[in-house]
């Protein structure tokens, strides 16, 4: 049994291209189940044989499993059957592995504010973002609060994104790549009033949980609300946001309780 992270990337360096790559290996763990000097002495006859085993997974701090386009995280069974040095059958299979760690994070269950003032020649405008709470589970929905005080002659509209923030490290090198999970557009704010509006958004079930305790391979998320302004740079407020694994909610959950209780 393996637990591994790796990455790698290539960039352009002038005519040349580089390659940036790191592993990382968490435990690798081997069992014999038969033993056998693999020169035929060892006869296994003719029928199915099972060998039950067991696997303890180590008690460490390990990310959850991720796979990407420049980087993964795989927690795997591999079985081999040597029947001579020079014959050895092979089977590979990945099992999902998600970390406990996870919920383990400042603030999870804080609310989350941000502001923006933007000054045009015709005015200002202001705009405030409010969720619930930094953490949430695929699955659930963000009730973004939005307040924007319009004091411009111009209609603005309000645009909410939903992204991944994705950081790799190999040599000293670090590679940044973000991909829009959800796009959503408001109602437009005219000129000269103020708004307060809630928008829902739903968070796809198939996301990754969040990690940040990989040295070489870091997931983050992050909610960004701008304000479309016409002729002019757009305001944008970035809040924090954790996905956890819906067996990693229900334990923070239960912790909360019992923090209350106490």
């Amino acid at each position: 049994m393996k637990g591994k992270a790796e990455v790698k990337w290539t960039e352009p360096d002038g005519p040349s291209v580089v390659s940036y790559s790191d592993k990382l290996k968490y435990f690798n763990l081997r069992i014999l189940l038969q033993e056998g000097k693999g020169d035929g002495s060892e006869i296994i006859t003719t029928g199915k044989h099972v060998y039950p085993f067991t696997f303890q997974i180590p008690a460490k701090k390990m990310p959850s499993s991720y796979v990407g386009k420049y980087g993964q995280i795989t927690y795997s069974l591999k079985a081999k059957l040597i029947r001579t040095l020079w014959q050895i059958d092979k089977a590979k299979t990945e099992f999902p592995f998600v970390s406990k760690a996870d919920v383990i994070f400042p603030g999870l269950r804080e609310p989350q504010y941000g502001s923006k003032v933007v000054f045009l020649a015709t005015g200002n405008i202001s705009m405030g973002i409010h969720i619930e709470t930094m953490g949430y589970s695929p699955g659930e929905a963000i009730k973004v609060i939005s307040e924007v005080q319009n004091n411009s002659s111009l209609t603005v509209t309000p645009h909410f994104y939903l992204y991944e923030k994705l950081s790799f490290f190999a040599k000293d090198k670090r590679k940044v790549h973000t991909n829009d999970i959800i796009t959503a557009i408001g109602e437009p704010v005219p000129a000269a009033t103020r708004q307060t509006a809630t928008k829902e958004l739903t968070i796809p079930s198939h996301l990754s949980v969040s990690f940040l305790d990989c040295t070489i391979l870091q997931l983050e998320y992050m909610l960004k609300v701008s304000l479309k302004v016409p002729m002019d740079k757009n305001p944008e407020v970035d809040l924090p946001l954790v996905i956890l694994s819906n067996k990693s909610k229900a334990a923070e959950e239960r912790l909360q309780e019992y923090s209350w209780s106490k």
